[in-house]
């Protein structure tokens, strides 16, 4: 097991304030932690050598690629039979991110969809191998502003902020970008505090229309959020819980948000179309925080009926699952990473 990196107040403030904003300046930085730019600078440094701080991202929404759904495909077979499924796994271009096992499933993967009619052949096609039993799909009603960073509890510090994030208002406007855009937007998903000056130079525009571009691809939403990425484990975080709800009335789910959001370490929440409602994600430190979650859930009324799924930290997080759309309307490159 990794163990938890030592960090002050000064850190977490600066861990705070660049997983809300990756582009948050050193100076900006330094007026938050009331110490030199130096300062700052050194103890950035610090967490990205230490493995704490481990990329800088920025999240690309699918919706603006015409893409109004990811299905998440839970796939079952006998544990004797998991390697030939993971290689006839491997053949199948329309998903992404497989990973397992994850609580029953063998397997979890994803599924980027135009439509809900491209999820029927998927299923039939994934069905057809003798050595799956069955296939569980959920289908996410949004893919973007799913991250909750803020909600992230870094000791020292208290969590004193809790902000509901707001709606996407263009979420399934396909955005039309030139070469230069998409180039701007692969470079900040890869390395979001890359200066506009060395993107400039490098794509031979003036620093000022970098900016502008940037700004708009922001603006309407084909970036959502610029972050960094963070080893949980670094931060005292040892185990991830995947809560799976089901509502007891669904013109309640805006409430039950409302609700949920007033839970510390709550990182992931998406709305569902299947067996499930919603999906949330914790950060769990130890086990006895997962009984005080379940009674805290047991406190929001709606909620009927839940299904947990433990499972190890991912290396980084929050996950970039979709910039590989920069490149093409082709789906992501298959990642397999065992838990």
């Amino acid at each position: 097991m990794q163990t938890q990196a030592k960090i002050d107040e000064i850190d977490a403030k600066i861990l705070k304030a660049l997983l809300k904003e990756a582009r948050t300046s050193f100076t900006d930085l330094s007026k938050i932690c009331k110490i030199s730019i130096g300062a700052v600078r050194m103890r950035f440094a610090r967490l990205k050598r230490e493995g704490i701080i481990t990329g800088e991202i920025a999240l690309v929404n699918p919706h603006s690629f015409g893409c109004k759904h990811i299905s998440d495909l839970g796939i079952i077979s006998r544990i004797d039979d998991e390697p030939e499924v993971k290689d006839f796994l491997k053949t199948k271009s329309y998903l992404s991110h497989i990973f397992g096992p994850f609580g029953k499933y063998s397997f979890l993967a994803k599924a980027v969809l135009k439509d809900t009619q491209q999820l029927a052949s998927i299923l039939e096609d994934l069905e057809s191998c003798q050595h799956i039993k069955s296939v569980d799909s959920l289908i996410w009603v949004d893919a973007a502003n799913i991250e909750y960073p803020e909600n992230l509890v870094i000791e020292p510090i208290s969590n004193d902020e809790r902000v509901i994030p707001k709606a996407l208002e263009m979420r399934y406007k396909i955005a039309k970008l030139d070469d230069t855009d998409r180039e701007i937007a692969r470079i900040i998903t890869k390395s979001s505090r890359t200066p506009f000056r060395r993107i400039a130079e490098k794509l031979g525009i003036s620093t000022k229309n970098a900016i502008q571009r940037y700004r708009r691809l922001r603006r309407e939403n084909v970036l959502t959020r610029a972050t960094i990425t963070v080893d949980l484990y670094k931060l005292g975080y040892n185990a991830t819980a995947y809560m799976y709800i089901k509502a007891d009335n669904r013109s309640k789910i805006p409430e039950n948000f409302k609700q949920l959001y007033g839970i510390p370490n709550l990182i992931v929440t998406l709305r569902l179309i299947g067996t499930y409602d919603i999906l949330v994600v914790y950060a769990l430190k130890d086990f006895n925080e997962l009984f005080t979650l379940k009674e805290k859930l047991r406190k929001i009324q709606e909620i009927q009926e839940t299904e947990l799924f433990l499972t190890p930290n991912v290396p980084s997080w929050p996950l970039n699952l979709f910039p590989s759309l920069l490149d093409s309307e082709q789906l992501e490159p298959k990642v397999f990473e065992d838990f």
